[in-house]
């Protein structure tokens, strides 16, 4: 039946749906009552046709299908996963299809809206509402209790990076695909992150990665780094400490132990490519021998690509036997990079970026910012160019557990230096 609600001229339908119990209530949006009786009609025959084929029948909004299609994903992802999206969710996402539009339906949303959800995405962080964060975030004070705050100190508000909105694109495309194939929605949406139009012709591109000077520079200072150092000295006055009112700084061991840990890390990444998170749940037991006797790291199903072994370079167990002789957690179930209570370490990130600072290697030639992740594309680069020892890209691609395209695309320049005599004799 269609009828209208005291003092409004829109009439409103209300549906008995065969074997389900109790009506659907809801507007039909029109005020002429013909097109309101077909809309009704439309409504009937759609919601109809779901019970008969087993579909969702109830009305979502963003917020309501990304905790159903949650709920359902959480357990197959691994920690590091679920941080990510959660945060991306909480952040993005739901301000965006909650506030921005009033908790639309996801039915009634339009291609117009994911696309301008990419424009409030890119400018969200010079935003009102993205500085009001900022600044919340720099006033909060660092481990309370065990909590660790974060003050944002990663994030740029410069346009983010292409990376960056392609990762949130995919989730996006996870969560409307699912509700797609629930029934939840009629029409997949265009759900397409837009590219930077200022790095064209960097799209290709080169990873950002480490000339092997650069390198040097940068092992090199960590050698010292890990040392520690003081800074300032403490007056003595009959022999015995005075008072000063200067800040005396000392290395402590929790502090040397951190850093040692961070350094292998480091040298260990750059030497078998794997990727920080599959490093970061690496136990002792997944260090392995084969019959010939080469070593390799069994990579967890847990991680982006599954399982796989992996072959790193044969000095990249030295290092991880260098933690072992620091560490008080050597079982089999043990973590390798764990912290001094055998933990994992959620983030080497920032402190890596740090030490970029110091040691001038933040950003390549072109501009592009290094990160933790530019040891897999070092290592990558340094297989591929290797006189002595070259490799196969499609070897290289199951090593690092990737597609042998992938490889060719972001590392295809190193052909030519490998055919540079060829290419230069007449």
């Amino acid at each position: 039946m269609i009828y209208q609600r005291e003092g409004s001229p829109k009439w409103q339908m209300r549906l008995k749906i065969p074997q389900q119990t109790g009506y659907v209530v809801k507007s039909t949006k029109e005020r002429d009552v013909n097109l309101a009786e077909e809309i009704a009609r439309k409504e009937f025959a759609s919601l109809t046709y779901k019970i008969e084929n087993n579909l969702e029948i109830e009305i979502y909004d963003f917020e309501k299908l990304y905790n159903t299609w949650w709920k359902r994903e959480r357990p197959s992802k691994s920690v590091a996963r679920r941080k990510y999206i959660e945060g991306t969710v909480n952040r993005y996402f739901i301000p965006y299809f909650t506030n921005v539009l009033s908790k639309r339906s996801i039915t009634s949303l339009t291609d117009l809206e994911f696309e301008d959800y990419w424009s409030w995405r890119i400018g969200y962080w010079k935003s009102l509402e993205g500085q009001e964060v900022l600044e919340k975030a720099s006033k909060r004070r660092n481990n309370r209790g065990e909590q660790r705050h974060s003050k944002k100190g990663n994030v740029v508000t410069k346009r983010p990076a292409d990376k960056t909105l392609q990762m949130e694109q995919s989730v996006l495309k996870q969560i409307f695909w699912w509700g797609h194939r629930r029934g939840i929605i009629n029409k997949l949406p265009l759900i397409k992150a837009p590219k930077d139009p200022t790095k064209k012709n960097l799209q290709v591109a080169r990873r950002p990665t480490f000339e092997l000077d650069e390198w040097r520079t940068l092992y090199r200072y960590m050698r010292d780094w890990v040392k520690g150092e003081q800074v300032g000295k403490q007056p003595r006055k009959n022999g015995i400490f005075a008072k000063t009112t200067s800040v005396v700084k000392r290395p402590h061991a929790l502090h040397i132990f951190q850093r040692n840990l961070i350094r292998d890390y480091v040298l260990f990444l750059a030497n078998s490519g794997l990727r920080p998170n599959e490093a970061r749940q690496v136990r002792w037991r997944d260090i392995k021998t084969n019959s010939e006797g080469h070593k390799y790291i069994y990579v967890r199903p847990t991680t982006k690509t599954g399982e796989r072994d992996t072959f790193p370079l044969r000095h990249a167990f030295r290092y991880l036997e260098r933690i072992k002789e620091r560490t008080d957690y050597r079982g089999e179930d043990d973590l390798v990079f764990g912290n001094r209570e055998g933990q994992a370490v959620e983030n080497f990130g920032r402190t890596f970026k740090q030490v970029l600072k110091d040691t001038n290697l933040l950003y390549d030639s072109e501009g592009r910012r290094r990160t933790i992740y530019s040891l897999r594309h070092f290592y990558a680069t340094q297989r591929l160019s290797s006189k002595t020892k070259p490799i196969r890209m499609e070897v290289l691609a199951q090593n690092l557990g990737t597609s042998p395209e992938m490889v060719f695309k972001h590392y295809r320049h190193l052909t030519t230096h490998q055919f540079a005599e060829v290419l230069t004799e007449r």
